[in-house]
């Protein structure tokens, strides 16, 4: 009846304001805004996550781009003692799991070369020989796709290899790399997560310590999937919008 159904509706506007709904109205000042046993903000503890996780990829994609490009060349060489151990490389890393390259390194690398890696830089040279390896590719897709008459006409005319790379061919094919090198930074993004594996204190492992503090690991887990989306997303989409665009001027 009527008065029944207004005093259901004022119940539970009474339970979403006083944060007793299911989905936890009060979330952000009992998840957010409380402090850990150590005195440490819930906020800044996210944040810091976020930061690491910025850090990863700056690093990992800058140590991709550095060893990967030149490994497409090795790739691509007339010298079978490049050509061969530079294919080994990258599809060693293609034809691995990412986790089980970073336990390696971590673990197994320091008793080989008797050295000693922290977490965040064994995850930093995981993360980046695996996207080099990926770089690589994308490097040789996209010189291959210029037009090898660019290569003849510039030794006509007494360019060296190195010349014709440099001023003609690059300069074209670099464009048409973009848009897998953003795919590729996107892919790195998510791939930050496997470092909580190692404890590096990036998004998902602060996530899992929210969790431990405030037991409420629906919000926190949606939140901190929003968050990669609203990052990759955008990226994702600026991707196709470039390769729709380099098509029709193609």
């Amino acid at each position: 009846d009527l008065p029944q159904q207004r005093h259901n509706l004022l119940r539970s506007g009474f339970f979403l304001r006083h944060g007793q709904a299911p989905f936890q109205v009060s979330f952000y000042q009992n998840a957010w805004y409380k402090k850990s046993q150590s005195g440490q903000d819930h906020r800044f503890v996210f944040i810091r996550g976020a930061i690491i996780t910025a850090e990863l990829t700056i690093y990992s994609f800058a140590l991709g781009l550095v060893i990967g490009l030149p490994l497409g060349l090795m790739r691509d060489s007339k010298l079978s003692f490049l050509r061969y151990p530079s294919a080994a490389i990258i599809e060693f890393f293609r034809s691995t799991p990412t986790l089980v390259q970073l336990v390696w390194i971590y673990y197994a690398l320091p008793i080989a070369l008797g050295i000693r890696l922290s977490a965040m830089v064994a995850v930093t040279i995981g993360l980046g020989l695996h996207t080099a390896a990926y770089f690589a590719e994308i490097f040789r897709a996209g010189v291959a796709s210029i037009d090898q008459g660019q290569f003849w006409a510039a030794k006509s005319i007494g360019m060296t290899y190195t010349q014709s790379m440099r001023r003609i061919i690059l300069p074209q094919a670099i464009r048409r790399m973009v848009p897998p090198f953003i795919n590729e930074l996107a892919n790195l993004i998510k791939l930050t997560t496997l470092g909580s594996v190692l404890a590096v204190y990036e998004l998902l492992h602060e996530s899992n310590n929210l969790i431990n503090t405030t037991f409420r690991p629906f919000e926190i887990y949606t939140a901190l999937a929003l968050a990669f989306f609203i990052i990759i997303f955008p990226m994702i989409y600026l991707s196709r919008r470039l390769e729709l665009y380099w098509a029709r001027r193609a």
